[in-house]
């Protein structure tokens, strides 16, 4: 959307996903999530939400803010307590503060414990399903840890899906 924050363009915009099929929007970039949910609201669809567990907005569907059910399936997390738990060990028990100061660093896996690592899904808030249960979460951050499971990172082509999967650059 260009912005971080929701607007009626972008509701709107996104009405049309879901009124086409769409199930779930994963909408990034801080309150831009607000278009999200009021369109999904009004589709019967889902959200995944970002940076925080979001779960609290629409707690077990009852309305924070009026919404008729929870719409967030789960939210693609920061995993900050491990951040800051981790480089305040590393900067305080090894003054290893060269590795940090005015540095950017790209955190992802930095263990087998999903709840250790620096991305994260939220373990209890998560609408897990017969199909993809905490233990299925919990198998595939392992493998990707230990390096049985490759990811990749090239954006240059879509994985083989058994879903449809579309990519927006800019919705506006």
């Amino acid at each position: 959307g260009g912005q971080f924050y929701g607007d009626a363009n972008i509701t709107s915009r996104m009405e049309g996903w879901y009124a086409n099929g769409t199930q779930i929007v994963f909408a990034c970039g801080g309150g831009i999530y607000t278009s999200a949910v009021e369109a999904a609201l009004k589709n019967n669809g889902y959200v995944v939400g970002v940076d925080v567990d979001q779960n609290y907005i629409g707690v077990n569907g009852v309305a924070k803010d009026g919404y008729a059910y929870n719409p967030f399936v789960t939210s693609a997390m920061k995993g900050l307590a491990a951040t800051i738990r981790d480089t305040l060990k590393d900067v305080i028990e090894n003054d290893n503060w060269a590795a940090y100061g005015a540095q950017i660093s790209t955190l992802g896996l930095a263990s087998a414990d999903p709840e250790g690592n620096y991305v994260q899904l939220p373990m209890e808030s998560t609408l897990w399903t017969d199909s993809f249960t905490q233990e299925d979460y919990k198998a595939l951050v392992a493998g990707m840890f230990d390096g049985s499971l490759i990811v990749s990172n090239d954006t240059s082509v879509m994985p083989e899906t058994g879903i449809t999967v579309n990519t927006y650059a800019d919705i506006k």
